[in-house]
């Protein structure tokens, strides 16, 4: 351990409180037999594409435990652009959809935390089937829960940025100049 003597400070910030991930696949299939070509050639395919990005918002939690954990819902929204193409490359049909869903997760979020949730990876495929193409959304969600805390810490000063490599400004230039005010000295338990 470092005999280097430390000050204690009061800093603001965020404390995450809990923070998961989960990934989610949803399927759904829409009815094509309003596309101008239907019934399409042999051979056609479906392509999918995620249009937007994805949203999920909390809409409802249960109160905390005794432990502090909440049944915490999301509402999960993606739009995808569906585009039918024909076995000779001709887009015949394309359809923007929307999927949405909720999903529930257990999270360490007492009361006076808010949450976060993030669909930070994605991808979609689709099929044709019969008068239905049908696809399959993969979604990686990012959930945490967290609070604006105060927190003691110890502290050897600030961060003062390193001199960059280059010709020094002349005197009486003082670069970097004082970023910070001073800390007060603390009082004197024994006063």
């Amino acid at each position: 351990m470092s005999d280097q003597a430390f000050e204690v400070v009061c800093i603001e910030t965020f404390k995450v409180y809990d923070f998961c991930f989960q990934a989610d696949e949803r399927e759904q299939c829409f009815d094509v037999t309003g596309c101008p070509h239907f019934p399409f050639p042999h051979g056609s395919i479906a392509a999918c594409k995620i249009v937007d990005s994805p949203l999920c918002t909390e809409i409802s939690r249960t109160a905390p435990d005794e432990t502090g954990r909440s049944n915490v819902t999301f509402a999960v929204s993606t739009t995808i652009k569906i585009t039918i193409i024909s076995p000779d490359c001709v887009v015949l049909c394309e359809l923007t959809k929307t999927i949405n869903f909720t999903k529930t997760v257990v999270l360490c979020a007492p009361e006076g935390t808010f949450t976060d949730c993030a669909v930070v990876e994605s991808a979609c495929q689709c099929v044709l089937i019969g008068e239905q193409v049908c696809c399959s959304v993969d979604l990686c969600i990012i959930i945490q829960s967290r609070a604006v805390v105060k927190l003691l810490v110890p502290t050897f000063g600030f961060c003062v940025p390193a001199k960059c490599e280059q010709v020094s400004p002349a005197p009486p230039l003082v670069c970097p100049p004082v970023l910070f005010p001073p800390q007060c000295t603390p009082p004197d338990p024994e006063a």
